[in-house]
């Protein structure tokens, strides 16, 4: 009889992907069929998806692109009164990143126990039962992110209940391309890293640790229309090489047509769309050699645009930063014209170049021409990178600039610009007159080059009246 009520749980086994179904050889989990039906959709391939809380099985790392808070359940009837169910919940955050949690469960109901004399032995639930908690944040990189899963598993099947293990997942999700027409997303994740194990009686099964490459490319055709395409590799680590494919076309920002297959010959179609700025709602066909079957699922969202308000504050932190530089250049710029007035010849030259060069790249600075700040700055940390404030400024001006608030240099005039800085300071003014001559073929109006030409003009023709003194 125990055999027939444990047979009766796990016959969803018989409309899972093949590899679930090799579940109870000790493969995988029997959750493989996995939190979202727009996952399940796309052939499992979903280790690489962009803003979707249904990564919390397949990849806990790429939680952190969600945009705003997110629920997501599906009840999904199968035969024989067995069900799958899940339900989860994601919820990023400005500074901590995104925290997620879900529970799933593969169960059948009303099952009619019977002695071995053939007695009724009154009604029963029999199941197996998942949750997860699960924690991502970007580190290191803005555009790398890592996440970590712990998963507890409990089973209730007639007298083998309360069983329970635990297992533990990390993964890492990164952005390698991103702009209007077409971005790339890679990712790596190991699974079971605590390799969790299921008893039954006599019988102890241990999941093996399994190891996923993943990628989507997304490529934008109009701003309307486009079109993802997802891969997932299973390493084999202890179970078969597994290959899940998917692809996923967007209309309008509402509509969406799926397709997913993967290497134990699983077919799925799906759909969603979108119902205006709350939710979506999914809907798969899977094909199989046993059965064809249906599932729905529905996903919400509430609150605010957690990245975008990320970057106001990362926006607001660089004004206050931004305005204690500008009040210190003042400060500083005021002394520097003073000291500048009084220097005469008994005073070095490179002193003067110094603070001739950084008075000019505080003036650019506090005028935003932080292209030209970030020449003139550079020129002086060149020369004496503890000289007042530079190195600030220098590493300040040049964050900016990279992170597209500036305008980006033109190689060929940094070339001849510093050039003539180096022939300038081995004290070749004619050749650091030649150097900033050339940029001016390039560039007609370059400040830089016109100020410094009009200053080395200026000490080359006191070079020469000095010598037609001299020979006189």
């Amino acid at each position: 009889m125990r055999k027939w009520v444990i047979t009766a749980v796990f016959a969803v086994f018989s409309c899972l992907p093949s590899h679930v179904f090799g579940a109870w050889a000790g493969r995988t989990s029997v959750f493989d069929i996995g939190t979202s039906v727009r996952a399940q959709s796309l052939g499992g391939a979903f280790s690489s998806v962009a803003g979707d809380a249904g990564c919390i099985y397949y990849n806990p790392a790429a939680l952190n692109t969600l945009e705003r808070m997110e629920f997501q359940a599906a009840y999904i009837p199968l035969f024989f009164e067995t069900y799958y169910t899940y339900i989860l919940a994601a919820f990023p955050t400005i500074d901590t990143g995104t925290f997620a949690v879900s529970a799933a469960a593969i169960g059948t109901d009303d099952i009619t126990p019977r002695d071995e004399s053939g007695v009724e032995a009154g009604d029963s639930s029999e199941g197996i039962y998942e949750g997860i908690v699960a924690w991502s944040k970007d580190l290191f990189l803005e555009k790398l992110m890592l996440g970590i899963s712990f998963k507890f598993d409990y089973h209730n099947v007639e007298t083998y209940s309360n069983d329970a293990s635990f297992s533990l997942d990390i993964g890492g999700y990164y952005t390698f391309i991103t702009d209007r027409e077409q971005t790339l997303n890679a990712a790596l994740v190991m699974k079971n890293i605590v390799e969790p194990q299921l008893n039954l009686g006599t019988q102890s099964e241990i999941i093996p640790r399994q190891f996923f490459a993943s990628a989507a490319y997304t490529r934008v055709f109009t701003p309307d229309i486009s079109a993802t395409g997802y891969l997932d590799m299973n390493v084999p680590l202890g179970s078969e090489f597994d290959i899940r494919a998917g692809l996923e076309a967007q209309f309008y920002n509402m509509v969406y047509l799926r397709g997913g297959w993967n290497s134990y010959n699983l077919f799925s179609l799906g759909a969603g769309i979108n119902i205006t700025d709350i939710g979506r709602f999914d809907y798969g066909m899977f094909f199989s050699e046993i059965c064809l079957q249906h599932r729905v699922g529905l996903m919400a969202q509430f609150g605010g645009n957690v990245p975008e308000a990320r970057v106001k504050r990362a926006e607001a932190e660089e004004a206050k930063i931004g305005k204690k530089a500008k009040e210190l250049a003042a400060k500083e710029l005021s002394q520097l014209r003073d000291r500048i007035d009084k220097m005469t010849g008994d005073v070095r030259e490179k002193e003067r170049f110094k603070a001739l060069h950084y008075s000019r790249a505080l003036t650019l600075y506090y005028e935003g021409d932080l292209k030209d700040a970030s020449a003139e700055f550079e020129t002086v940390y060149r020369l004496d990178s503890g000289y007042m404030s530079v190195a600030y400024y220098y590493g300040f001006v040049k964050g900016l600039i990279n992170k597209g608030r500036g305008q980006e240099n033109n190689e060929a005039v940094l070339k001849l610009y510093r050039e003539g800085v180096d022939r300038y300071l081995k004290q070749d003014y004619t050749g650091a007159r030649e150097s900033w001559e050339a940029i001016l073929k390039i560039d007609p109006y370059n400040r830089l080059a016109l100020e410094n030409l009009k200053e080395i003009n200026t000490l080359l023709r006191q070079i020469e009246g000095m010598n037609e003194v001299e020979q006189q």
